[in-house]
């Protein structure tokens, strides 16, 4: 087939010798292009190349043979085709010395859900002390614990924060409880519970099939944290009997 350019804002990108698979509404197009471009995509993130989950690295130099996907509405007359309406799913080269047509590279996925939300407690101070496909912890250094989750198998995302705070004593045990139950017929997000010594605020999230909570995670990540930080000092001089619970919630609500 002849070469086919994307429209992208940093520069149109050309794809040489390209094949092209449909199925289901999909469409599939493999194309070479040379090295310079594939800097050009990487650094522009074009198709996502930059953005996406990358596993592997391409090996050696030369031409880069990409294979990008998208809706088959994409390819219609007069759509462009435009590159933001693509994305990459793997790239690879050539091995010259190998026997037979060997290429190697890496492949491309989606970014988990939970990415924005991760950026945005990096952009609040947070630090990542541990990730997995579903999840992702962070600690601020001052005691504070936040996990982001996007599991699309359970369809059930969220944010979960914790802080630890002084074990309360049998007699003030109770009116930590009553400042906690307060609190959580006030909060317009996440519930508010209390174990021992350990204050956790957590919001759920479902996730519909075929829908992309990440938006929605980054709102909460930028809003949650906070609200946990707004309700500790006062629970802490609760728990150590420094103050009553009213004397808490109107330190906390004014």
């Amino acid at each position: 087939m002849p070469d086919v350019s994307f429209v992208h804002q940093s520069g149109d990108v050309a794809l040489r010798s390209i094949e092209v698979r449909i199925a289901d509404g999909v469409a599939t197009i493999t194309g070479l292009v040379s090295p310079d471009v594939w800097e050009h995509i990487e650094r522009e993130d074009v198709f996502g190349a930059a953005h996406r989950r990358r596993a592997g690295s391409l090996p050696g130099q030369g031409d880069v043979r990409i294979e990008i996907e998208g809706a088959e509405s994409s390819m219609q007359p007069g759509a462009g085709p435009f590159a933001r309406d693509w994305a990459i799913i793997s790239a690879s080269r050539r091995i010259d010395d190998a026997p037979g047509e060997v290429w190697t590279g890496a492949m491309f996925s989606d970014p988990p859900m939970w990415s924005k939300a991760a950026d945005a407690l990096v952009e609040l101070g947070y630090s990542s002390t541990s990730t997995r496909d579903t999840s992702a912890d962070f600690a601020d250094g001052a005691g504070s614990v936040v996990t982001v989750s996007a599991d699309v198998d359970s369809r059930l995302g969220g944010i979960t924060c914790r802080r630890t705070i002084s074990t309360p004593s049998g007699e003030t045990l109770g009116a930590v409880l009553t400042v906690v139950n307060d609190v959580n017929e006030t909060f317009p997000a996440g519930t508010l519970s209390f174990s021992v010594d350990t204050l956790t605020l957590k919001s759920g999230v479902p996730i519909p099939e075929g829908a992309d909570i990440s938006d929605l995670l980054e709102a909460l990540a930028y809003g949650l944290p906070g609200m946990l930080e707004m309700v500790t000092p006062a629970i802490e001089r609760v728990a150590v009997g420094d103050i009553t619970s009213t004397d808490a919630i109107q330190d906390i609500f004014g």
